[in-house]
């Protein structure tokens, strides 16, 4: 009997977010076909299959609506990234895989980013991107792979911190110019670019003259 109430009480919950996902599905699938301005509440509703009132009820707004989307399909960038940073390899492997990884799950969803990171440009300011605790997780693993090569010896002593947004930052300068393009360079070429420059700055004067003696 305890456990018939326990899923009774659940299932009131598990009802609801799986109408959010299916609002947030239709989301995607409107803008990708018809481009963000065709995206209204009233259409979301036809795309799921429910009344327009039943979308208000889960968001206040065509805004609140987008950033969860957004959300929605940026968040799995961390954990692909923390599996970046925990595997056991070299500082430096850390940051060309962290840039390879980045730069591919925007090339993997590249008309949804598109819309997402440029038509909506007008409506959302880029400060608020540095405030969001996803950016500080992102700038955080970058930080922890400097300062294990600093304990290491491998860089030299710099704000890891301060280099990893620096680092995360040029990610997403490449990330808008490759999402602009219609054929972009393959991504190992981007993100060997980005790891080789940030690792040639950060490489301590010992590694420096082991690669000048090669």
């Amino acid at each position: 009997m305890t456990r018939r109430i326990a899923v009774a009480a659940e299932s009131p919950n598990l009802w609801e977010s799986h109408k959010r996902q299916s609002i947030q599905d239709a989301v995607i699938r409107l803008m990708c076909r018809e481009g963000l301005q065709n995206v209204t509440m009233e259409r979301v509703a036809q795309e799921v299959g429910i009344a327009k009132g039943t979308v208000y009820l889960h968001y206040r707004d065509k805004q609140q609506l987008l950033e969860e989307v957004k959300d929605a399909a940026l968040d799995p960038l961390v954990e692909r990234i923390a599996e970046v940073v925990s595997a056991s390899s070299a500082p430096e492997r850390k940051l060309l895989a962290y840039a390879l990884r980045y730069l591919t799950y925007f090339d993997d969803s590249r008309d949804l980013f598109r819309i997402l990171l440029y038509e909506r440009q007008m409506t959302r300011t880029t400060s608020k991107r540095y405030q969001t605790g996803r950016y500080r997780k992102l700038v955080e693993f970058a930080a922890a792979a400097i300062r294990e090569g600093i304990r290491g010896g491998e860089f030299r002593h710099v704000d890891a911190h301060l280099v990893a947004a620096m680092f995360v930052d040029s990610i997403v300068a490449i990330v808008n110019q490759r999402l602009l393009i219609d054929k972009p360079a393959p991504v190992e070429d981007d993100a060997g670019l980005i790891a080789e420059i940030f690792i040639r700055g950060l490489a301590a004067e010992s590694t420096q003259r082991r690669r000048s003696a090669k």
